[in-house]
């Protein structure tokens, strides 16, 4: 059994308290009551105007507490403005000195998550000696299983749709109000997005958030880098991009480092 330590790439936030819930229900944009029945789900906090400043994945920790996993430096830097919607709520918002793993199989004594198919990211206060360190596995994890993470190159820079959140079911477009609520609600019912997040392979490395352009629009940007792995030959990754430009993307505005993109259902 394989096990990755995720400690340092990943932390988790503790949201407890009697409004828990409610705090949470307008700060996300999924619907927090849905945790009763179902593990854990993808969730994201907005600017005003519907842009990403953090995305997560959620879980129920027990009635009134829930952990919120991220981008370790994302938590650090989203923390301050997430702690000004508290008010007078009966909130207590804490980042868990924990260990975070990613397994093929739950570990004992964890708070086990069933992310993908065999694939287990687990919280824990125990260490485990047999974890080792290996961020090329984890963001090859991520990029196989089409799951965008934001960080703090890719912050504010897009709305939900535009990394394909909703279609990963972190969108719920039926609960109240929350912030960017009417930015992602309009871009939905109009049915009008332009950028999704696509798969890509490259022989030059890339840079999470790197600027993607097409000679087709005059080099200008048409998207950008959401994350990538190294395999034996290549560079595979996620972009958000433009789908009219899809065919005709490059990571520099010579023209020489080409992009093959594929739709993530493809």
């Amino acid at each position: 059994m394989t096990i990755l330590n995720l400690s340092h790439e990943l932390a988790v936030l503790e949201v407890s308290g009697n409004d828990a819930a409610t705090y949470l229900q307008g700060q996300l944009t999924n619907d927090i009551h849905e945790l009763a029945t179902q593990p854990w789900q993808l969730s994201a906090h907005l600017n005003h105007k519907g842009r990403i400043l953090a995305n997560f994945i959620i879980t129920r920790a027990d009635n009134d507490k829930y952990y919120l996993i991220s981008d370790r430096e994302i938590i650090n830097k989203v923390l301050p403005r997430l702690k000004l919607f508290v008010l007078r709520s009966k909130v207590t918002l804490n980042i868990l000195e924990v260990s975070i793993y990613l397994a093929d199989t739950p570990i004992d004594n964890g708070h086990n998550l069933n992310i993908a198919a065999d694939n287990y990211l687990t919280i824990t206060k125990t260490e485990n000696q047999a974890a080792i360190s290996d961020n090329n596995q984890w963001h090859k994890f991520l990029v196989t299983n089409g799951l965008p993470i934001i960080y703090s190159m890719t912050q504010e820079k897009i709305i939900p749709q535009q990394v394909n959140l909703e279609l990963l079911g972190g969108v719920n477009f039926k609960k109240g109000c929350y912030t960017g609520q009417e930015i992602v609600a309009r871009t939905h019912y109009l049915g009008k997005v332009k950028r999704r997040m696509v798969r890509f392979s490259s022989n030059e490395q890339p840079q999470i958030g790197q600027t993607i352009v097409s000679p087709q629009l005059d080099n200008q940007e048409t998207g950008f880098v959401v994350d990538y792995y190294q395999d034996a030959t290549q560079y595979i990754g996620l972009a958000s991009v433009q789908l009219d430009c899809i065919d005709n993307l490059y990571l520099d505005i010579e023209n020489k480092h080409h992009l093959i993109c594929t739709l993530l259902n493809q």
